[in-house]
């Protein structure tokens, strides 16, 4: 059972590996997937020619995704300050969203053609959205309040400055960047939850 819980924080690694996995193998079997204009979703959308090998990759990103988000909150339940706590919570909720919400509604087609299913596909990543701005908030307020944790505080504000960020260029820029810009957004969320990992790793086993 040690030997598990020991296991368990490295899930967050895994999701981080297989999330990329399913970016550049599901870009290699999308031909003249331009991922400077195109949304993320398109490599797994019912129509997508990568469909298929895109989604088994995330697939085991969201699994692996919950799997560590759920033991992070369970194990720092209480442990840090009221404000990690929730801020554990609301990414947990986050991760689950994110991984039933985009298995049972991905986009219909590339881009967005407005069906039932693309308007569950929005509002699943509405829901994700708000729930990681509000754990990032709470992380970075209850880090901050933690002595040796301060830089845990800083890299959470960091991430949340590149949400707002990317937020902000998806607005300004042209559609031929959108892509550029929700990257920025995806890719800085996916690679917290692998710092979040390692750090719980060397905790755990420390």
């Amino acid at each position: 059972m040690e030997t598990i819980k020991r296991l368990l924080p490295s899930f967050g690694i895994l999701a981080v590996i297989f999330y990329f996995l399913h970016v550049i193998l599901g870009t290699l079997f999308y031909p003249n997937y331009n991922s400077m204009a195109q949304a993320i979703s398109d490599l797994t959308a019912s129509t997508s020619p990568s469909k298929n090998i895109a989604m088994i990759f995330s697939f085991s990103y969201g699994l692996f995704s919950v799997i560590f988000s759920m033991y992070f909150f369970v194990y720092f339940r209480q442990t840090i300050n009221v404000y990690v706590t929730i801020g554990a919570a609301f990414f947990c909720i986050m991760t689950i969203v994110s991984f039933f919400g985009y298995t049972f509604f991905p986009l219909s087609e590339s881009g967005y053609a407005g069906t039932f299913q693309d308007n569950m596909h929005i509002a699943v990543t509405i829901a994700v959205v708000l729930c990681t701005i509000i754990a990032l908030i709470l992380f970075t307020i209850g880090f901050f309040k933690t002595a040796d944790l301060k830089y845990l505080g800083i890299i959470s504000l960091c991430v949340f400055l590149l949400l707002l960020s990317g937020a902000m260029l998806m607005k300004v820029l042209p559609k031929a960047f959108f892509g550029t810009a929700e990257r920025i957004n995806v890719y800085s969320i996916v690679i917290y939850s692998g710092i979040l990992s390692l750090w719980m790793s060397k905790f755990v086993k420390g």
